[in-house]
Protein backbone atom coordinates (compact mmCIF):
# COMPACT_ATOMS: atom_id res chain seq x y z
CA UNK A 1 0.00 0.00 0.00
CA UNK A 2 2.75 2.45 -1.03
CA UNK A 3 0.09 5.22 -2.00
CA UNK A 4 -1.65 5.59 1.28
CA UNK A 5 1.93 5.88 2.74
CA UNK A 6 2.90 8.47 0.11
CA UNK A 7 -0.18 10.42 0.73
CA UNK A 8 0.61 10.59 3.90
CA UNK A 9 3.98 11.88 3.71
CA UNK A 10 2.43 14.74 1.08
CA UNK A 11 -0.52 15.34 3.46
CA UNK A 12 1.85 15.78 6.52
CA UNK A 13 3.64 18.78 4.10
CA UNK A 14 0.50 20.86 2.82
CA UNK A 15 -0.83 20.48 6.34
CA UNK A 16 2.05 22.37 7.57
CA UNK A 17 2.27 24.81 4.91
CA UNK A 18 -1.34 25.46 5.45
CA UNK A 19 -0.69 25.69 9.38
CA UNK A 20 1.90 28.67 8.28
CA UNK A 21 -0.27 30.64 6.10
CA UNK A 22 -3.58 30.17 8.23
CA UNK A 23 -1.21 32.07 11.43
CA UNK A 24 0.05 34.35 9.27
CA UNK A 25 -3.09 35.41 7.73
CA UNK A 26 -6.69 33.91 8.08
CA UNK A 27 -6.35 34.05 11.81
CA UNK A 28 -5.27 37.73 12.35
CA UNK A 29 -8.39 38.54 10.21
CA UNK A 30 -10.21 35.89 12.39
CA UNK A 31 -9.26 38.15 15.39
CA UNK A 32 -9.68 41.71 13.77
CA UNK A 33 -13.41 40.08 12.60
CA UNK A 34 -14.16 39.12 15.76
CA UNK A 35 -12.65 42.77 17.36
CA UNK A 36 -15.40 44.14 14.49
CA UNK A 37 -17.84 41.85 15.92
CA UNK A 38 -17.28 43.20 19.38
CA UNK A 39 -17.22 46.90 18.92
CA UNK A 40 -20.22 46.65 16.58
CA UNK A 41 -21.96 44.90 19.45
CA UNK A 42 -21.54 47.09 21.53
CA UNK A 43 -22.33 49.86 19.88
CA UNK A 44 -25.99 48.13 19.70
CA UNK A 45 -26.07 47.82 23.72
CA UNK A 46 -24.59 51.16 24.19
CA UNK A 47 -27.67 52.57 22.51
CA UNK A 48 -30.12 50.54 23.63
CA UNK A 49 -29.45 51.29 27.13
CA UNK A 50 -29.03 55.08 27.12
CA UNK A 51 -32.88 54.52 25.26
CA UNK A 52 -33.80 52.70 28.25
CA UNK A 53 -35.45 49.70 26.29
CA UNK A 54 -33.15 47.27 27.99
CA UNK A 55 -31.57 47.66 31.72
CA UNK A 56 -27.99 47.28 33.37
CA UNK A 57 -27.40 44.03 34.35
CA UNK A 58 -26.72 44.08 38.07
CA UNK A 59 -24.73 40.96 38.40
CA UNK A 60 -22.56 41.53 35.24
CA UNK A 61 -19.47 42.25 37.72
CA UNK A 62 -20.07 39.56 39.78
CA UNK A 63 -19.68 36.67 36.94
CA UNK A 64 -15.83 34.96 37.00
CA UNK A 65 -15.49 33.77 33.05
CA UNK A 66 -12.66 31.22 32.85
CA UNK A 67 -13.29 29.89 28.86
CA UNK A 68 -15.88 31.34 25.97
CA UNK A 69 -19.40 30.14 26.50
CA UNK A 70 -22.54 31.26 25.67
CA UNK A 71 -25.23 33.09 27.86
CA UNK A 72 -28.72 30.70 28.11
CA UNK A 73 -31.29 29.28 25.75
CA UNK A 74 -33.93 28.46 27.89
CA UNK A 75 -37.26 30.25 26.81
CA UNK A 76 -39.13 32.65 29.05
CA UNK A 77 -42.38 34.32 29.87
CA UNK A 78 -43.38 37.73 27.55
CA UNK A 79 -43.38 39.34 31.36
CA UNK A 80 -39.70 38.52 31.74
CA UNK A 81 -38.24 39.54 28.44
CA UNK A 82 -37.26 42.70 29.27
CA UNK A 83 -35.10 41.14 32.43
CA UNK A 84 -33.93 38.35 30.57
CA UNK A 85 -32.92 39.68 27.40
CA UNK A 86 -30.95 42.22 29.15
CA UNK A 87 -28.38 39.91 31.23
CA UNK A 88 -28.35 37.63 27.80
CA UNK A 89 -27.10 40.72 26.20
CA UNK A 90 -25.14 41.61 28.70
CA UNK A 91 -23.76 38.24 29.10
CA UNK A 92 -22.79 38.04 25.23
CA UNK A 93 -20.50 41.38 25.68
CA UNK A 94 -18.42 40.14 28.84
CA UNK A 95 -17.91 36.90 26.84
CA UNK A 96 -16.87 38.71 23.77
CA UNK A 97 -14.71 40.57 25.72
CA UNK A 98 -13.00 37.49 27.17
CA UNK A 99 -12.55 36.02 23.27
CA UNK A 100 -10.61 39.38 22.41
CA UNK A 101 -8.52 39.87 25.80
CA UNK A 102 -7.23 36.37 26.48
CA UNK A 103 -8.02 34.37 23.47
CA UNK A 104 -4.57 33.36 21.18
CA UNK A 105 -5.17 33.24 17.99
CA UNK A 106 -3.36 30.18 16.52
CA UNK A 107 -3.84 27.04 14.90
CA UNK A 108 -2.59 25.62 18.37
CA UNK A 109 -4.49 26.87 20.90
CA UNK A 110 -7.68 26.85 18.63
CA UNK A 111 -8.40 23.40 18.66
CA UNK A 112 -12.07 21.75 17.68
CA UNK A 113 -12.93 21.83 21.12
CA UNK A 114 -12.38 25.98 20.94
CA UNK A 115 -13.74 26.18 17.18
CA UNK A 116 -16.97 25.22 18.70
CA UNK A 117 -17.38 27.05 21.45
CA UNK A 118 -16.32 29.92 19.08
CA UNK A 119 -19.15 29.12 16.61
CA UNK A 120 -21.84 28.76 19.08
CA UNK A 121 -20.84 32.06 20.11
CA UNK A 122 -20.79 33.57 16.72
CA UNK A 123 -24.33 31.91 16.34
CA UNK A 124 -26.22 33.08 19.45
CA UNK A 125 -27.79 35.63 18.04
CA UNK A 126 -28.19 35.26 14.14
CA UNK A 127 -26.65 38.49 12.41
CA UNK A 128 -26.71 37.10 9.01
CA UNK A 129 -30.61 37.04 8.93
CA UNK A 130 -31.50 39.46 11.80
CA UNK A 131 -35.25 39.58 11.74
CA UNK A 132 -38.68 39.78 14.35
CA UNK A 133 -39.93 36.67 12.62
CA UNK A 134 -36.51 34.68 13.35
CA UNK A 135 -37.14 31.20 14.36
CA UNK A 136 -34.40 31.64 17.18
CA UNK A 137 -35.88 32.97 20.57
CA UNK A 138 -33.14 34.89 21.62
CA UNK A 139 -32.24 36.38 17.73
CA UNK A 140 -36.21 37.15 17.27
CA UNK A 141 -36.66 39.14 20.82
CA UNK A 142 -33.11 40.76 20.16
CA UNK A 143 -34.79 42.13 16.94
CA UNK A 144 -37.46 42.80 18.24
CA UNK A 145 -36.28 45.56 20.80
CA UNK A 146 -33.53 46.88 17.99
CA UNK A 147 -36.88 47.57 16.12
CA UNK A 148 -38.38 49.75 18.73
CA UNK A 149 -35.40 52.05 18.56
CA UNK A 150 -34.68 52.15 15.16
CA UNK A 151 -38.89 53.20 14.38
CA UNK A 152 -38.54 55.90 16.48
CA UNK A 153 -37.84 59.52 15.77
CA UNK A 154 -33.89 59.07 16.90
CA UNK A 155 -32.55 59.45 13.56
CA UNK A 156 -28.70 58.88 14.73
CA UNK A 157 -29.13 56.22 16.96
CA UNK A 158 -31.39 54.30 14.27
CA UNK A 159 -28.39 54.85 12.35
CA UNK A 160 -25.64 53.88 14.37
CA UNK A 161 -27.67 50.41 14.75
CA UNK A 162 -28.26 49.73 11.45
CA UNK A 163 -24.24 50.35 10.40
CA UNK A 164 -23.54 48.27 13.48
CA UNK A 165 -25.93 45.48 12.30
CA UNK A 166 -24.34 45.57 8.59
CA UNK A 167 -21.30 45.52 10.20
CA UNK A 168 -22.33 42.06 12.82
CA UNK A 169 -23.59 40.54 9.05
CA UNK A 170 -20.33 41.04 7.21
CA UNK A 171 -17.98 39.98 10.48
CA UNK A 172 -20.50 36.91 10.75
CA UNK A 173 -19.53 35.74 7.49
CA UNK A 174 -16.55 36.30 7.43
CA UNK A 175 -15.87 34.60 10.78
CA UNK A 176 -17.60 31.22 9.80
CA UNK A 177 -15.45 31.27 6.51
CA UNK A 178 -12.10 31.25 8.66
CA UNK A 179 -13.29 28.72 11.30
CA UNK A 180 -14.54 26.47 8.87
CA UNK A 181 -11.29 26.39 6.99
CA UNK A 182 -9.38 26.05 10.27
CA UNK A 183 -11.63 23.07 11.11
CA UNK A 184 -11.11 21.88 7.94
CA UNK A 185 -6.94 21.74 8.86
CA UNK A 186 -8.09 20.40 11.89
CA UNK A 187 -9.87 17.13 10.63
CA UNK A 188 -7.20 16.42 8.43
CA UNK A 189 -4.76 16.62 10.94
CA UNK A 190 -6.86 14.37 13.32
CA UNK A 191 -7.17 11.97 9.99
CA UNK A 192 -3.29 12.02 9.65
CA UNK A 193 -2.41 11.35 13.16
CA UNK A 194 -5.18 8.31 12.99
CA UNK A 195 -2.93 6.82 9.92
CA UNK A 196 0.22 7.28 12.02
CA UNK A 197 -1.52 5.39 15.06
CA UNK A 198 -2.62 2.97 13.12
CA UNK A 199 0.48 2.29 11.03
CA UNK A 200 0.85 -1.35 9.69
CA UNK A 201 -2.61 -2.49 11.99
CA UNK A 202 -4.66 -3.02 8.95
CA UNK A 203 -1.90 -4.34 6.31
CA UNK A 204 -2.84 -8.20 7.63
CA UNK A 205 -6.39 -7.15 6.25
CA UNK A 206 -7.89 -7.68 3.02
CA UNK A 207 -8.66 -4.43 0.88
CA UNK A 208 -11.92 -6.11 0.13
CA UNK A 209 -12.94 -6.78 3.49
CA UNK A 210 -12.18 -3.38 4.81
CA UNK A 211 -14.48 -2.29 2.00
CA UNK A 212 -16.96 -4.58 2.89
CA UNK A 213 -16.79 -4.42 6.92
CA UNK A 214 -16.32 -0.55 7.75
CA UNK A 215 -17.74 -0.77 10.75
CA UNK A 216 -15.81 -3.59 12.45
CA UNK A 217 -13.09 -1.72 10.80
CA UNK A 218 -13.41 1.89 12.38
CA UNK A 219 -14.17 -0.54 15.72
CA UNK A 220 -10.43 -1.61 15.53
CA UNK A 221 -9.35 1.91 14.34
CA UNK A 222 -10.89 3.11 17.66
CA UNK A 223 -9.00 0.19 19.99
CA UNK A 224 -5.47 1.34 18.70
CA UNK A 225 -6.60 5.30 18.69
CA UNK A 226 -7.39 4.87 22.35
CA UNK A 227 -3.88 2.67 22.91
CA UNK A 228 -1.90 5.27 20.82
CA UNK A 229 -3.88 8.55 22.23
CA UNK A 230 -5.53 8.12 25.50
CA UNK A 231 -8.36 10.27 25.87
CA UNK A 232 -8.23 11.99 23.32
CA UNK A 233 -11.49 12.02 21.20
CA UNK A 234 -12.42 9.30 18.66
CA UNK A 235 -14.63 10.71 15.55
CA UNK A 236 -15.94 7.54 13.64
CA UNK A 237 -16.86 9.46 10.88
CA UNK A 238 -13.26 10.79 9.92
CA UNK A 239 -12.15 7.64 10.52
CA UNK A 240 -14.74 6.20 7.62
CA UNK A 241 -13.08 8.71 5.43
CA UNK A 242 -9.47 7.38 6.03
CA UNK A 243 -10.66 4.07 5.00
CA UNK A 244 -12.63 5.77 2.00
CA UNK A 245 -9.61 7.92 1.39
CA UNK A 246 -6.67 4.84 1.58
CA UNK A 247 -8.93 2.08 0.44
CA UNK A 248 -11.89 2.30 -1.92
CA UNK A 249 -12.15 2.43 -5.48
CA UNK A 250 -12.86 5.99 -5.26
CA UNK A 251 -9.53 6.59 -3.12
CA UNK A 252 -7.27 8.80 -5.92
CA UNK A 253 -10.27 11.48 -6.20
CA UNK A 254 -10.82 11.55 -2.45
CA UNK A 255 -7.05 11.91 -1.96
CA UNK A 256 -6.87 14.61 -4.75
CA UNK A 257 -9.58 16.72 -3.35
CA UNK A 258 -8.35 16.59 0.06
CA UNK A 259 -5.34 18.26 -0.74
CA UNK A 260 -6.90 20.67 -3.37
CA UNK A 261 -8.83 21.99 -0.12
CA UNK A 262 -5.72 22.15 1.58
CA UNK A 263 -4.17 23.88 -1.13
CA UNK A 264 -1.89 27.11 0.47
CA UNK A 265 -3.13 30.35 -2.07
CA UNK A 266 -0.52 32.35 -3.38
CA UNK A 267 0.11 35.45 -0.30
CA UNK A 268 0.43 38.57 -2.58
CA UNK A 269 1.90 41.58 -0.81
CA UNK A 270 0.34 44.71 -1.69
CA UNK A 271 2.96 47.52 -0.06
CA UNK A 272 -1.00 49.80 -0.59
CA UNK A 273 -3.01 46.85 1.10
CA UNK A 274 -0.63 45.67 3.75
CA UNK A 275 1.26 49.63 4.33
CA UNK A 276 -2.73 51.44 4.81
CA UNK A 277 -1.55 52.87 7.91
CA UNK A 278 -4.35 55.22 7.90
CA UNK A 279 -7.16 52.69 8.41
CA UNK A 280 -5.37 51.77 11.57
CA UNK A 281 -5.98 55.47 12.83
CA UNK A 282 -9.24 55.71 11.50
CA UNK A 283 -9.77 52.08 13.77
CA UNK A 284 -8.35 53.97 16.81
CA UNK A 285 -10.56 56.68 15.88
CA UNK A 286 -13.32 54.64 15.83
CA UNK A 287 -12.50 53.22 18.99
CA UNK A 288 -12.41 56.91 20.74
CA UNK A 289 -15.42 57.44 19.33
CA UNK A 290 -16.74 54.64 21.09
CA UNK A 291 -16.95 55.98 24.60
CA UNK A 292 -19.53 58.81 23.21
CA UNK A 293 -22.72 57.11 24.59
CA UNK A 294 -20.85 56.07 27.73
CA UNK A 295 -19.63 59.96 28.12
CA UNK A 296 -23.01 61.14 27.74
CA UNK A 297 -24.58 58.63 30.16
CA UNK A 298 -22.36 59.07 32.68
CA UNK A 299 -22.74 63.07 32.20
CA UNK A 300 -26.33 62.51 32.87
CA UNK A 301 -26.22 60.83 35.97
CA UNK A 302 -23.36 63.17 36.99
CA UNK A 303 -25.54 66.26 36.75
CA UNK A 304 -28.55 64.24 38.72
CA UNK A 305 -25.91 64.11 41.91
CA UNK A 306 -25.14 67.60 41.07
CA UNK A 307 -28.73 68.62 41.46
CA UNK A 308 -28.90 66.35 44.35
CA UNK A 309 -25.97 67.61 46.38
CA UNK A 310 -27.73 71.30 45.97
CA UNK A 311 -30.64 70.14 47.09
CA UNK A 312 -29.12 68.71 50.29
CA UNK A 313 -27.68 72.27 50.75
CA UNK A 314 -30.39 74.08 53.24
CA UNK A 315 -28.41 76.90 54.39
CA UNK A 316 -29.86 80.22 54.64
CA UNK A 317 -27.19 81.50 52.06
CA UNK A 318 -28.18 79.46 49.72
CA UNK A 319 -31.73 79.00 50.27
CA UNK A 320 -31.95 83.08 50.12
CA UNK A 321 -29.62 82.88 46.69
CA UNK A 322 -31.95 80.67 45.14
CA UNK A 323 -34.87 83.14 45.97
CA UNK A 324 -33.05 86.27 44.64
CA UNK A 325 -32.26 84.49 41.51
CA UNK A 326 -36.21 83.23 40.62
CA UNK A 327 -37.18 86.56 41.44
CA UNK A 328 -34.10 88.28 38.99
CA UNK A 329 -33.82 85.23 36.03
CA UNK A 330 -30.17 85.86 37.04
CA UNK A 331 -27.98 82.71 35.94
CA UNK A 332 -27.07 79.61 38.19
CA UNK A 333 -23.19 80.85 39.97
CA UNK A 334 -20.26 78.34 38.56
CA UNK A 335 -20.01 75.70 41.22
CA UNK A 336 -16.93 74.04 42.28
CA UNK A 337 -15.69 71.07 43.47
CA UNK A 338 -12.25 70.00 44.38
CA UNK A 339 -11.98 66.63 43.51
CA UNK A 340 -9.15 63.86 44.30
CA UNK A 341 -7.06 61.49 42.21
CA UNK A 342 -4.50 59.15 41.51
CA UNK A 343 -1.79 60.53 38.89
CA UNK A 344 -0.86 57.20 37.28
CA UNK A 345 2.97 58.17 36.61
CA UNK A 346 3.84 59.02 40.18
CA UNK A 347 1.01 57.13 41.79
CA UNK A 348 0.69 60.50 43.92
CA UNK A 349 -2.43 61.69 45.08
CA UNK A 350 -3.51 65.04 44.01
CA UNK A 351 -6.83 67.16 44.06
CA UNK A 352 -8.06 69.59 41.56
CA UNK A 353 -10.56 71.76 41.64
CA UNK A 354 -12.99 71.31 38.77
CA UNK A 355 -15.89 74.20 37.50
CA UNK A 356 -19.15 71.36 37.14
CA UNK A 357 -21.47 73.27 34.98
CA UNK A 358 -18.41 74.32 32.42
CA UNK A 359 -17.11 71.00 32.80
CA UNK A 360 -20.14 69.11 32.01
CA UNK A 361 -20.87 71.39 28.86
CA UNK A 362 -17.99 71.19 27.61
CA UNK A 363 -17.65 67.32 27.96
CA UNK A 364 -21.22 67.26 26.34
CA UNK A 365 -19.80 68.89 23.15
CA UNK A 366 -16.84 66.36 22.80
CA UNK A 367 -19.85 63.38 23.80
CA UNK A 368 -22.12 64.36 20.74
CA UNK A 369 -18.70 64.90 18.52
CA UNK A 370 -18.08 61.41 19.12
CA UNK A 371 -21.74 60.14 18.92
CA UNK A 372 -21.45 61.70 15.35
CA UNK A 373 -18.33 59.89 14.19
CA UNK A 374 -19.35 56.83 15.44
CA UNK A 375 -21.49 56.70 12.00
CA UNK A 376 -19.32 56.35 9.15
CA UNK A 377 -22.10 58.16 6.65
CA UNK A 378 -21.69 61.17 9.16
CA UNK A 379 -19.85 64.43 8.14
CA UNK A 380 -17.61 64.49 10.46
CA UNK A 381 -16.36 60.87 9.47
CA UNK A 382 -16.24 61.98 6.19
CA UNK A 383 -13.98 65.00 6.89
CA UNK A 384 -11.89 62.93 9.07
CA UNK A 385 -11.56 60.29 6.29
CA UNK A 386 -10.81 62.47 3.53
CA UNK A 387 -7.78 64.44 5.97
CA UNK A 388 -3.98 63.59 5.70
CA UNK A 389 -2.91 60.53 7.72
CA UNK A 390 -0.78 62.67 10.06
CA UNK A 391 -4.11 64.77 10.17
CA UNK A 392 -5.73 61.74 11.79
CA UNK A 393 -3.27 60.35 13.71
CA UNK A 394 -2.84 64.29 15.85
CA UNK A 395 -6.74 63.97 15.80
CA UNK A 396 -6.29 60.16 17.59
CA UNK A 397 -3.31 60.92 19.87
CA UNK A 398 -5.25 64.55 20.75
CA UNK A 399 -8.60 62.87 21.71
CA UNK A 400 -7.25 60.07 23.38
CA UNK A 401 -5.78 62.31 25.79
CA UNK A 402 -8.66 63.88 26.27
CA UNK A 403 -10.83 61.31 26.71
CA UNK A 404 -8.35 59.61 29.43
CA UNK A 405 -9.18 63.15 31.29
CA UNK A 406 -12.33 63.18 31.00
CA UNK A 407 -12.39 59.24 32.45
CA UNK A 408 -9.99 60.72 35.14
CA UNK A 409 -12.19 63.22 36.37
CA UNK A 410 -15.31 61.66 36.09
CA UNK A 411 -13.83 58.93 38.25
CA UNK A 412 -13.11 61.26 40.28
CA UNK A 413 -16.44 63.00 40.21
CA UNK A 414 -18.67 60.07 40.86
CA UNK A 415 -16.47 59.16 44.06
CA UNK A 416 -16.86 62.53 45.11
CA UNK A 417 -20.38 62.92 45.07
CA UNK A 418 -20.95 59.59 46.57
CA UNK A 419 -18.93 60.43 49.72
CA UNK A 420 -20.53 63.83 50.04
CA UNK A 421 -24.49 62.22 49.22
CA UNK A 422 -23.54 59.20 51.76
CA UNK A 423 -24.60 61.51 54.90
CA UNK A 424 -28.17 63.13 53.36
CA UNK A 425 -31.09 61.89 52.61
CA UNK A 426 -30.27 61.36 49.08
CA UNK A 427 -27.91 58.76 49.66
CA UNK A 428 -30.20 56.40 48.16
CA UNK A 429 -30.84 58.29 44.89
CA UNK A 430 -27.25 59.00 44.18
CA UNK A 431 -25.90 57.07 40.48
CA UNK A 432 -22.98 55.50 39.97
CA UNK A 433 -21.30 55.66 36.42
CA UNK A 434 -19.21 52.23 37.23
CA UNK A 435 -20.27 50.11 34.45
CA UNK A 436 -20.23 53.50 32.02
CA UNK A 437 -16.28 54.36 33.50
CA UNK A 438 -15.19 50.51 32.45
CA UNK A 439 -16.72 50.61 28.82
CA UNK A 440 -14.70 54.14 28.64
CA UNK A 441 -12.12 52.11 29.66
CA UNK A 442 -11.69 49.15 27.32
CA UNK A 443 -12.22 51.79 24.39
CA UNK A 444 -9.06 53.68 25.67
CA UNK A 445 -7.44 50.72 25.91
CA UNK A 446 -8.00 49.67 22.14
CA UNK A 447 -7.32 52.80 21.23
CA UNK A 448 -4.00 53.02 22.53
CA UNK A 449 -3.64 49.19 21.40
CA UNK A 450 -4.22 50.78 17.20
CA UNK A 451 -1.80 53.74 18.50
CA UNK A 452 1.01 51.43 19.36
CA UNK A 453 0.32 49.15 16.13
CA UNK A 454 0.17 52.07 13.69
CA UNK A 455 3.87 53.60 15.60
CA UNK A 456 5.46 50.42 15.29
CA UNK A 457 4.82 49.47 11.59
CA UNK A 458 5.51 53.20 11.13
CA UNK A 459 8.93 52.14 12.43
CA UNK A 460 9.70 49.23 10.81
CA UNK A 461 8.82 50.58 7.45
CA UNK A 462 11.42 53.20 8.52
CA UNK A 463 13.74 50.89 9.11
CA UNK A 464 13.38 49.09 5.61
CA UNK A 465 13.56 52.37 3.99
CA UNK A 466 17.10 52.27 5.68
CA UNK A 467 18.24 49.22 4.88
CA UNK A 468 17.95 49.93 1.17
CA UNK A 469 14.52 47.38 1.34
CA UNK A 470 10.96 48.89 -0.32
CA UNK A 471 7.73 48.26 1.27
CA UNK A 472 6.58 45.96 -1.63
CA UNK A 473 10.10 43.80 -0.44
CA UNK A 474 9.37 44.09 3.06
Amino acid sequence: MDAPAAFARSLEERLDARAGHLDRLELKKLRDAFKLFQTAFQGIHAVLLRKGVIQEDPYKYEIKISEVGVPSESPFTENEKLEAMSIRLSQFESYLDFLNNYYQFSVEFLGMGRIKRLLQLTRYFNFTQFTETSNQLNTRYFAEIVAQVRKGSDQLSSGILGEALLQLDRATREILGILKALTDWHKERWKLELRKAAGDSLQGLERDWIVTHPDETVRKLRQIWTEAAGDKPFYPELAQDVLAEDWSSEAESLRDAVMKRLEVPEEKKSAQEERNFKLIILDGVRSVASSGLQLEDSLQKLMENHTLLRSADRSFAVRLGRAWRRLTGAPEPEVTYEIEFVEQATSERKTEKVPFVRFHEEASRKAALYRSISSRSSAAYKRLESATEEQAFNYLERNLEEVQKLHKTMTALDEFFKERLAETEFKDKVRGIKVELSSMKNAIIKANQKRYEYIAQREELEQFRKLGIHADQA
